[in-house]
């Protein structure tokens, strides 16, 4: 399945994921075999291996495990070669695959998840100017007090999609957990084409499981863009045995301002 990002809200896209989908050989229908495609086969790949990580890592977050799946997915084929767009041969992008595809056993030991809390998702909803009465109705039916302000820029996802951005610069901020050992994590990043994006720290140090830690993505256009045409690029942390990979995304719906 090529996934495809979903616009949420008003100013976040949600880069999702791909799974096998063409060629899956079903023997479950009394038939010797059946060759079936299509999202109905992609859904129960990911919907195991999530229950493979749920059994692995029983306090994980539906966030935490989400986040393993996306962060180490990869966007290269069996042959090693970029993943391509089916329709026209073309290299594909996050728009056909999200984070890329689905990599279970790396997953299980993805070094470091960005998690989520139920008053995350609450936030988001309130800064999305949901009606008060939905907001609880995802609150268990109980009262819920949305913050004075909350940008929906931060909110805690594994990729990163902005809408229109011009030379003045965007604050990123990400909060990942080492779900591993003690490490050291370095950042290595592929900018957007046009844009210049920093990171800061650079380096994350964790001492135990567990810890968390915050970072920032600044991000400005270089120059002008005078295209529609959306940029893509990635941000990874390495300590030399994980790569914890998030896609960026700005699609330039629009002529950059000066």
């Amino acid at each position: 399945m090529l996934g495809r990002t979903e616009k949420c809200y008003r100013m976040i896209m949600l880069i999702r994921l791909c799974a096998t989908t063409l060629i899956i050989i079903d023997i479950s229908r009394g038939v010797t075999y059946n060759i079936l495609s299509g999202t109905s086969m992609a859904c129960p790949h990911v919907a195991g291996i999530a229950g493979l990580l749920k059994n692995r890592h029983p306090k994980w977050s539906p966030a935490a495990i989400k986040s393993a799946i996306m962060t180490t997915a990869t966007t290269r084929d069996n042959t090693n070669r970029p993943i391509v767009d089916e329709q026209d041969g073309e290299v594909a992008t996050p728009f056909h695959y999200g984070s890329g595809h689905i990599k279970p056993n790396l997953a299980m030991d993805p070094g470091l998840v960005y998690d989520l809390k139920p008053s995350d998702y609450l936030n988001l909803l309130c800064a999305s100017a949901y009606e008060e009465r939905i907001v609880e109705s995802i609150n268990y039916n109980k009262p819920y007090k949305c913050p004075k302000s909350y940008r929906l820029e931060d909110f805690n996802y594994p990729s990163i999609t902005l809408p229109f951005l011009g030379v003045k610069p965007i604050n990123v901020t990400r909060t990942v957990t080492n779900v591993g050992p003690p490490s050291s994590y370095i950042v290595n990043v592929n900018a957007p084409r046009g844009f210049k994006v920093v990171v800061l720290p650079t380096t994350l140090t964790f001492e135990r499981t567990n810890q968390k830690k915050s970072y920032r993505v600044i991000m400005h256009a270089i120059r002008s863009a005078h295209t529609s045409k959306p940029s893509f690029g990635e941000l990874t942390w390495t300590d030399g045995k994980h790569k914890v990979r998030s896609p960026i995304v700005i699609p330039q719906s629009e002529k950059m301002a000066m």
